[in-house]
């Protein structure tokens, strides 16, 4: 009796760091509006994210120390359940055709808009926003959303893997709302389609890359 009390007192943590990282991230661009020079969203959202994720991060370490919030490592194995080779072919697939969308979509926006024809049709742009730090920040945020959010929500709603899906994906969509609202959307549904995969491979190696791949390659054709 006393450690399903435990059980569910605990459980109540992720709901309360899920609400804590809105209230935090919402804090913090104002603290950024006032004591930053020449800061606004979403030109510098991408320092806020950094901002907000080592906060919430140091939070959660503490709650995972505490005992409050469950984490394993098991995330970076690849288990024998899970099928290695249909998990890369999946990825290439959508690596692939994702391109091609941002391709297309390029095409027809040198037609339209004079300014994004001027731009190379392809570049890295690595100095853009502390973009090269952007594989380590993916990866990072991936830890947090999957195995640590993901798998704590999910212990708390029972196992309702699909309940738990659809929170996620929301969470993630307002922990980008100071994004442009296509990159707030398409980030929910990053958010809950790798949260399907992760759910099937309990690995983050396929997932992360598609984060890191979806997240960076748009800005790369000039989008």
């Amino acid at each position: 009796m006393k450690q399903e009390i435990k059980e569910d007192g605990n459980s109540l943590f992720v709901y309360i760091l899920s609400l804590l990282a809105i209230l935090i991230l919402v804090v913090t661009n104002k603290l950024c509006e006032m004591f930053l020079p020449g800061y606004s969203v979403p030109e510098n959202a991408n320092l806020l994210i950094k901002i907000f994720m080592v906060i919430v991060s140091v939070i959660a370490l503490i709650l995972v120390l505490c005992g409050k919030l469950s984490f394993s490592f098991s995330f970076l194995k690849i288990s024998k359940e899970c099928n290695l080779k249909r998990e890369i072919i999946e990825v290439a697939v959508v690596i692939i055709l994702f391109t091609l969308v941002m391709l297309g979509y390029r095409f027809y926006l040198n037609t339209k808009d004079a300014t994004v024809a001027a731009h190379p049709l392809f570049a890295l742009y690595l100095g853009k926003n502390m973009r090269w730090s952007y594989p380590l920040i993916s990866f990072w945020q991936e830890i947090l959303i999957k195995p640590l959010w993901q798998d704590n929500v999910k212990k708390a709603m029972g196992g309702r893997k699909w309940i738990t899906l659809i929170f996620i994906g929301l969470l993630f969509s307002v922990l980008h709302m100071h994004y442009r609202i296509y990159t707030v959307i398409g980030a929910g549904i990053m958010c809950f389609v790798t949260g399907i995969l992760y759910e099937r491979d309990k690995n983050i190696w396929g997932v992360w890359l598609l984060h890191f791949y979806l997240g960076f390659v748009p800005t790369c054709f000039g989008l």
